[in-house]
């Protein structure tokens, strides 16, 4: 903790003064931690609120695709014949598995007795508070990155959102194989931050979904600045006749989220610049077990391991996928994101 500071408003400079005031007088503190170091995660939120519960079983997740027609169609003339049905093989399962997180909180015996009557903040809370915060952090991070090599880390926006380039299997399925299970990929995307190129890219997604299109767009700050800059460029003030401004009414302008045909628009500090996700939420769920949403073990002692102290585990497990990737796409290589 650094020395008080001297000589600055009512505290007097460096001396005899100054060194007395500082023996006899403790410090006034503000009862509150005022964290400074993490972002806000729109999607992961938008994802936990939405939360699908799932059990134990090896493959804890299993999604029943179809990934080619069950019977065949034919042509009839006049007296109404057609070929022998046969059977077409055409449902296989996605499969998935919950992926652990944990973060250990220690609890130093020696802290109670030292924070036991002059507590400002306390140690214990404070850390048990700021475990859920980490886990979202490292959860919301992992929303995009490619997660294929690394086996420990959940699925990701990356992993479900690719047609094969970078994510050749997804859920034990290979795209290759079922090219019903890729999804759509947009390389060097360009400059399409303009409302015109977006409704371009959502009309793209949907032609390649069937017809189905995506209600959410998910891209980062700076790239979501230059869009939402074009919407202002468009914005206008009508004044009727007689009509007069007061000092109370309020102009607001700008968004605090963009709309292009009925799909919304959001950033997240955690989404790559450059990036952006068309996503149909109705095929994206968290998947979270019911024995472990971000829950806590309880503090076990440390004495066997010649400590006094007590260990405790947040322990969360959970994945999240896309039931459908053909219904989204992921867009890389956007420019003319904004510099700030």
């Amino acid at each position: 903790m650094p020395l008080p500071i001297a000589g600055t408003g009512i505290v007097p400079a460096s001396g005899a003064i100054y060194n007395e005031l500082q023996s006899v007088v403790r410090r006034a503190f503000v009862p509150n931690l005022f964290v400074q170091i993490y972002k806000a995660n729109p999607v992961l939120s938008f994802l936990l609120r939405n939360a699908q519960r799932a059990r134990g079983g090896l493959n804890q997740i299993t999604v029943p695709i179809q990934g080619n027609p069950f019977v065949q169609w034919s042509w009839a003339g006049y007296d109404g014949g057609f070929p022998q049905p046969a059977v077409i093989p055409a449902a296989q399962n996605a499969q998935f598995n919950l992926y652990l997180g944990v973060i250990p909180i220690p609890f130093i015996g020696m802290e109670a007795i030292i924070q036991s009557s002059e507590t400002v903040i306390n140690l214990c809370k404070a850390r048990l508070t700021d475990a859920k915060t980490v886990a979202l952090q490292n959860m919301a991070g992992a929303l995009y990155t490619n997660n294929t090599a690394t086996p420990l880390i959940a699925d990701s926006l990356v992993n479900a959102y690719d047609d094969g380039t970078n994510v050749a299997t997804y859920g034990g399925v290979n795209r290759v194989a079922l090219p019903a299970w890729k999804s759509q990929f947009k390389s060097s995307a360009g400059g399409i931050l303009t409302r015109a190129s977006i409704a371009k890219y959502l009309t793209l997604v949907s032609q390649g979904a069937g017809g189905e299109t995506p209600d959410l767009v998910i891209m980062s700050f700076p790239d979501w600045a230059t869009l939402m800059a074009e919407f202002i460029t468009a914005e206008q003030y009508n004044s009727r006749p007689g009509e007069t401004w007061g000092r109370d009414d309020v102009v607001n302008a700008g968004f605090r989220g963009l709309s292009i045909g009925d799909t919304f628009i959001f950033g997240d500090p955690f989404c790559p610049t450059g990036t952006a996700f068309f996503i149909n939420t109705r095929y994206l769920a968290l998947y979270m077990s019911e024995d472990a949403p971000f829950a806590f073990s309880g503090f076990y002692s440390a004495i066997p391991n010649m400590q006094i102290a007590n260990v405790g585990v947040v322990i969360v497990a959970y994945d999240v996928i896309c039931a459908k990737p053909v219904s989204g796409m992921q867009a890389t290589g956007i420019t003319g994101g904004a510099t700030f």
